[in-house]
């Protein structure tokens, strides 16, 4: 995605070996010939290629990621969308997820944090302008309706008559007894 190389046609150690190369050129404080030990090495690999399975990388896009620290009192964001130097990924996630504690922590702390990421002008001055409209296709008020769940062995017959009504309402069939 975003590039002119096909890399299903590529052989498992032509990936590995741009892989590693475009790690060194990422990371050049971590990985690479320049070091004295080389740094990080690969120990073993596995090329899995799925087609569409990521998105294209496009340089400039990090700037839009926005910081773990908000405006909004007691409110940190992580996430592999937050920014953070690896794509969207696990690792991503597990590092927006660090960075979002360490917020955490040096509020608690009374120190001070690394600060809010700026907004782009553009992006401030398009949400002005911004006219919010209906989701498109949902249906109903539950947290069902809006991707979450709903335990529906439990708690007030009101309630469960509640989610059950909206889920045969959008799917046409009835909820099983429990």
């Amino acid at each position: 995605a975003g590039g002119d190389t096909d890399w299903l046609k590529k052989s498992d150690q032509e990936i590995v070996d741009a892989t590693m190369k475009e790690l060194e050129r990422l990371f050049p404080t971590e990985i690479g010939a320049q070091l004295t030990d080389g740094g990080a090495k690969l120990r073993k690999s596995a090329v899995v290629r799925t087609p569409r399975s990521v998105y294209a990388a496009i340089p400039g896009r990090n700037r839009y990621r926005p910081s773990q620290e908000t405006p909004i009192k007691n409110f940190t964001m992580g996430g592999d969308w937050t920014s953070q130097k690896f794509l969207g990924s696990m690792e991503g996630a597990i590092l927006g997820g660090k960075l979002a504690a360490e917020v955490v922590v040096d509020r608690a702390a009374g120190r001070p944090t690394q600060g809010l990421k700026e907004i782009e002008p553009h992006v401030v001055s398009a949400a002005r302008r911004h006219v919010p409209k209906e989701p498109v296709g949902v249906k109903g008020s539950s947290p069902i309706a809006f991707g979450g769940g709903a335990v529906l062995s439990r708690g007030a017959p009101a309630r469960q008559k509640l989610v059950a009504d909206e889920i045969k309402a959008v799917t046409g069939e009835g909820v099983a007894e429990a």
